[in-house]
């Protein structure tokens, strides 16, 4: 049952679970390992409700998904394998099929038949000898298992995983095969390592094929500024530096917001020790959050290079929603963000997440933000969703949010996301579920979802001849801890009601990203 009126939605709940219901034991299955790899397996729309003809391409969903190997394993969601998960679909059906991408980190684990020496986010279980860190460094940290992304148009276009390094594994969209995986060189730009940071959420520059990216050359020595490049992306082999700016300490950033003319960078005080990278191989072990500190807000113009700072209290951003210029020159930047800190980061360890009990406490930990920049005054509003009823409050805690990309950089009204919280108490009853947010009009926020199912990022397909923002479908990979397989859920991006639904032979672990690649 899919429920969409704000308290009508809560009543609901209430009544048809009897109060708060505890998951089945299915649901660790999000979190547990899955090596078979899948060629074109067939998939059958559940019901004769029509599809739109207009939805074709394919959908691919990137995640970890082998956490042990040979007696050792990994500590946390993170250092999982990437495995790309795809779903074909066409007027005459659908195809499903899998495969796991063939880093440096993946091939030679399974040629030693353990988890072999590698930069992870929080180590491996037992953990590496210190022989081993030293041999880790030596190899690129390329387990591409957050995003997925198409670089370059047409029959040239490249498809990659993605996470947040410079360094991007290759694959065949049809099949999923690897196709190698490349460290790019970029002129003006000295890469120290082959550990270069950069973030896993590249941007199409609106009206063009290009993405937008940035690259760090940190500094080594004591004083040293850290060095960010912000990169225009033709391809995988064509490069312009558009802006560089400079900060104090070495700053991680997974995201970051675009306008017609600015690039918008929150750098908060999440500070990145290279030396304790070096000796612990851990990025977790190297990172510090510092909430005394304020968040350094950097804008740098694209078309002239010129780059504005600004501050604001610290607050850890984890996604970029979107972000336009006003008619009065202002900058409006929307995103989720956590006052935890870092913390939001170290909590998908996976002894807790394979542990029901444990798994039930965790949260969400995000929150829907704006935040208005004006740069003639240098002054910076902030505006947190927030609400006292409790349906229209989880609403505002929505992560991985995503929006028709017709309108990034525009004004928009509707931004999609899901609210990650397994607590059992919630108002819907620990699924994942699927909100609109309507940020023009406030209350009128709308959320779908199935107890017991877990959906995962949503991926907005605009109806080419469609001409209001929220003309489309909403696809997502839905776990049915029930069945304990994953389905695909296509919703009517206006009404969040579905269409149809299509059953997969198996199971997806969980992951953050994913992207639809239309034929149109």
């Amino acid at each position: 049952m899919e429920f969409h009126a704000t308290h009508v939605c809560l009543l609901l709940v209430v009544t048809l679970s009897g109060g708060v219901a505890s998951a089945p034991d299915g649901v660790l299955n999000l979190f547990r390992t899955n090596v078979k790899e899948l060629q074109h397996v067939p998939m059958k729309y559940d019901s004769s409700d029509a599809v739109p003809k207009w939805l074709e391409g394919t959908l691919v969903r990137n995640a970890p998904a082998m956490f042990e190997l040979g007696g050792r394993s990994v500590v946390h969601v993170f250092d999982g394998f990437a495995k790309m998960h795809s779903i074909a679909i066409g007027q005459q059906g659908l195809n499903f099929s899998s495969a796991f991408l063939e880093s440096s980190s993946y091939t030679r684990s399974k040629k030693a038949g353990r988890y072999a020496p590698s930069l992870t986010f929080l180590g491996v279980d037992p953990a590496f000898s210190e022989m081993e860190k030293v041999e880790a460094l030596f190899y690129p940290f390329d387990n591409t298992d957050v995003n997925v992304w198409k670089f370059g148009h047409g029959e040239d276009s490249v498809y990659a995983g993605l996470t947040d390094e410079w360094v991007y594994a290759e694959f065949d969209l049809d099949t999923l095969a690897s196709t190698g995986v490349s460290i790019p060189p970029i002129n003006g730009v000295n890469f120290l390592s082959h550990f270069v940071q950069s973030c896993a959420h590249p941007i199409v520059e609106p009206g063009t094929n290009n993405s937008i990216n940035y690259v760090l050359q940190p500094g080594m020595l004591p004083g040293e500024k850290q060095q960010y490049f912000v990169v225009r992306m033709k391809d995988l082999t064509s490069f312009e530096i558009m802006a560089n700016f400079q900060t104090d300490k070495s700053t991680y950033m997974h995201s970051f917001g675009l306008t017609k003319n600015y690039v918008i960078f929150f750098a908060h005080p999440a500070i990145v020790s290279v030396e304790k990278m070096v000796t612990t191989v851990e990025v977790a072990e190297s990172m510090q959050w510092f909430p005394d500190e304020k968040t350094n807000i950097v804008v740098a113009n694209i078309k002239t290079g010129k780059v504005e700072y600004l501050q604001h209290d610290a607050i850890f951003v984890t996604h970029h929603a979107n972000a336009y210029e006003t008619d009065d020159g202002k900058l409006v930047v929307d995103l989720c963000a956590s006052e935890m800190g870092i913390s939001i980061l170290t909590q998908y360890q996976i002894p807790e997440l394979r542990n029901l009990s444990s798994l039930h406490k965790s949260v969400a930990a995000s929150r829907f933000y704006r935040y208005t920049i004006d740069l003639a005054n240098k002054s910076v509003e902030t505006k947190a969703f927030r609400s006292m009823d409790p349906m229209e409050d989880f609403m505002h805690q929505i992560e991985v949010p995503i929006i028709n990309e017709n309108y990034r950089a525009r004004q928009y009204c509707y931004v999609y996301g899901v609210p990650l919280d397994f607590n059992p108490s919630n108002p819907v009853n620990g699924s994942l579920s699927l909100v609109k947010k309507n940020i023009c009009t406030p209350g009128k926020d709308q959320i779908w979802y199935h107890p017991n199912h877990y959906a995962s990022e949503p991926s907005f397909v605009p109806n080419p001849d469609g001409t209001e923002e929220d003309d489309g479908v909403i696809l997502s990979s839905v776990f049915d801890a029930m069945l304990e397989k994953n389905y695909l859920l296509i919703l009517d991006a206006k009404t969040m009601k579905k269409i149809n639904t299509a059953y997969m032979p198996t199971y997806i672990p969980f992951g953050f990203h994913g992207k639809f690649f239309s034929k149109h």
